[in-house]
């Protein structure tokens, strides 16, 4: 009987054991997040390209640096660094491009750009009319190239600028158009 009690006891031990055991043991890292994965959390979007293992659009937290999204696409040669100097601190923002390019010897130079058009829509990032050429609003569901040409030429009359309320004024956008487009412009 005493034999048995041994035995119950060391099994209680062991099962109490395994499970802390394994909670404890560090996990395996997690690899870099592919194009278009979705996440609750991220605040935004950035596309990483160039001389990167991952290229890609890779989901932003709020205040993330350079460098931060650029380590989710592994630079292909880390082991030069980076050269930031002042971009280092630049926060990536939702529909940034960031190019890397290899520079000779050792280190990468970078590029920062805006998203494409196509990007920005398919990702639900805001888009810049004021930034925006002829062909970019074609690509608006519900604009051709007549009214892209229209809305071109009204902001050029005024200066450059156009906002967001700006577009009801245009000729051929009436109300359920403007609802329509203003979801594209405005955050999301």
């Amino acid at each position: 009987m005493v034999q048995y009690d041994r035995i119950i006891i060391i099994l209680l031990a062991v099962i109490i054991t395994v499970p802390v055991i394994l909670k404890s043991r560090p996990s395996r890292p997690v690899p870099a997040s592919a194009a278009f994965y979705v996440t609750t959390s991220s605040r935004g979007y950035v596309r990483v390209s160039g001389d990167v293992r991952h290229p890609g659009v890779y989901p932003i937290s709020a205040n993330m640096l350079t460098i931060d999204a650029i380590k989710m696409a592994e630079p292909l040669n880390p082991a030069s660094g980076l050269i930031l100097k002042d971009k280092e601190k630049f926060v990536v923002g939702n529909g940034t491009a960031i190019k890397v390019l290899r520079k000779p010897g050792s280190g990468s130079e970078l590029f920062f750009g805006s998203m494409s058009t196509a990007h920005r829509i398919v990702l639900g990032i805001p888009l810049d009319i004021n930034a925006m050429a002829a062909e970019d609003f074609e690509r608006i569901p519900g604009i051709g190239p007549v009214l892209a040409k229209r809305i071109i030429e009204y902001r050029q009359i005024n200066g450059g600028k156009l906002e967001v309320k700006d577009l009801i004024l245009i000729d051929g956008i009436g109300e359920k158009k403007y609802l329509a487009l203003k979801k594209y412009c405005n955050k999301l």
